[in-house]
């Protein structure tokens, strides 16, 4: 993997173009062919941007965040870049997958077909307070956060509306 780090109103740091480095090669896995990261750190009145462009056989995945600390702001938009580079593998497999399956039989069938599930997904659920987790589905810039009540020991979920406003779902447990 050819590695450029560009610094822009930053003393250039041996420090993190290793970091930089060793976060990038952990992308290898997903990516094959010939790649080429191009990674521009800065300084910006009191923010750290990071700013990461990766070519890989004609794909281009870009990532951009800022933070007070420069060591956090390459954390957020590797993970930025990580989810990128998952969701593109699960679409990949998914269309491999449909592809193999053989063509269904032309018999028209009365009874409505059963949806198909294309993806399943462990979802952690922390314990948390309710402000906790308002903080963190704003943090993680998620629309949907399962979480586990530390007050009532019941599951929540919390998720963003398509107006912008949260909402708060407590399910019944049969």
């Amino acid at each position: 993997m050819q590695i450029s780090v560009t610094f822009r109103q930053l003393e250039p740091s041996e420090a993190l173009k290793s970091y930089v480095s060793d976060r990038l090669k952990k992308f290898k896995r997903y990516l094959e062919g010939p790649l080429e990261a191009h990674v521009v750190l800065g300084l910006e009145k009191f923010r750290n941007l990071a700013d990461i462009t990766i070519y890989s056989n004609g794909r281009v995945i870009k990532g951009r965040e800022e933070n007070s600390d420069m060591y956090a702001a390459i954390d957020l938009v590797m993970d930025k870049l990580d989810m990128q580079l998952k969701k593109h593998r699960d679409r990949i497999r998914e269309v491999k997958a449909d592809r193999s399956r053989p063509a269904p039989a032309s018999e028209v069938d009365e009874t409505p077909a059963m949806p198909t599930i294309r993806r399943r997904h462990r979802v952690e659920v922390p314990p948390l307070e309710l402000a906790d987790a308002v903080e963190l589905l704003q943090t993680k810039g998620t629309d949907l956060l399962v979480f586990t009540d530390v007050n009532t020991g019941a599951l929540s979920i919390l998720y963003r509306r398509s107006d912008g406003g949260l909402a708060l779902a407590e399910p019944v447990l049969g």
